[in-house]
């Protein structure tokens, strides 16, 4: 399975500073995990431990806490880390020190959870269209080069198209992220056959990566647990979590990069079809506000 490597690496290397510290964050979040999987397997001994009900109360309370933290990690701070990775991505210079400049980059064209949100639910309709969009709307995919795969498939790759898209929009270098966002999209429906051909790839080689850590965390916890007497399910479950953490930290920053790479290097020099931005910026949601930069 050809993917272009050596494009990705040369674009993650773009951003490693974000993409390490990324992976710190979420990695963090992981070992939160790792403890709350360390009182279950406590609790569940054969012998000794704590009363069960206790144990699950605890488990309870510190998962009720991981997730209001992660959601406000996420909507107050995550977000603009993806963000400015996806803008050093597209090959925008930034001044020294990079790690703080690009986050306040990407707080620029996004200024809140929100935006981001919406404007990036708005690109994975443009990937799916002309499933999501109205009739009217439904023109724009009548383009010859438009993707004709069917719905399953255009719905697993259109997140990460979607980012792709967005690196597209940042490497504009406009204002006004909503227009660079309109114009990338246009791009992306009239020139990224190539980069759509790629995306199922590197999704494969995603899906293919987790399925690999899943299988070389879960044989050793499996056989650990086992010898344990302790409940081999959390033991798998456990492999599970630190393997979709892995994934989330290191594989998908890397296959953003591959899919992104591909399709600034389909596009270049390319211009955007006029009357597709307009179409696609009257479908824009509102909450997808223009933002303008401040020079």
């Amino acid at each position: 399975m050809a993917v272009n490597v050596k494009e990705a690496l040369a674009l993650l290397n773009r951003a490693l500073p974000l993409v390490l510290l990324r992976a710190g964050i979420i990695a963090s979040a992981g070992f939160v995990m790792i403890v709350v999987f360390g009182i279950l397997l406590f609790a569940f001994r054969p012998a000794g431990g704590v009363s069960r009900c206790v144990a699950t109360t605890i488990v309870i309370l510190v998962v009720l806490g991981l997730s209001t933290g992660g959601r406000m990690v996420r909507h107050f701070f995550l977000f603009r880390i993806r963000a400015a990775m996806l803008f050093l991505f597209s090959g925008c210079v930034v001044p020294a020190p990079t790690l703080t400049a690009a986050i306040r980059e990407a707080g620029r064209y996004f200024q809140n959870h929100s935006q981001w949100q919406s404007l990036n639910y708005w690109l994975r309709r443009v990937v799916l269209a002309p499933f999501c969009f109205n009739a009217q709307a439904r023109e724009i995919s009548s383009l010859p080069h438009f993707w004709k795969g069917g719905k399953l498939a255009k719905l697993l790759n259109s997140g990460v198209l979607g980012q792709a898209v967005l690196v597209l929009a940042f490497s504009r270098r406009g204002s006004d992220i909503r227009q660079c966002a309109c114009e990338g999209a246009a791009l992306y429906l009239a020139f990224g056959m190539e980069s759509r051909r790629l995306a199922k790839r590197w999704l494969g080689l995603s899906v293919f990566g987790f399925l690999i850590l899943v299988l070389f965390l879960g044989m050793p916890t499996w056989f650990f647990f086992s010898n344990t007497g302790a409940p081999v399910w959390i033991g798998i479950v456990l492999a599970a979590v630190i393997a979709w953490v892995l994934h989330q930290a290191f594989i998908l920053p890397f296959t953003l990069a591959g899919v992104g790479a591909a399709l600034l290097a389909e596009t270049k020099d390319k211009t955007p079809d006029r009357d597709i931005c307009d179409k696609l910026n009257s479908l824009i949601p509102a909450k997808a506000m223009t933002v303008k930069q401040q020079h």
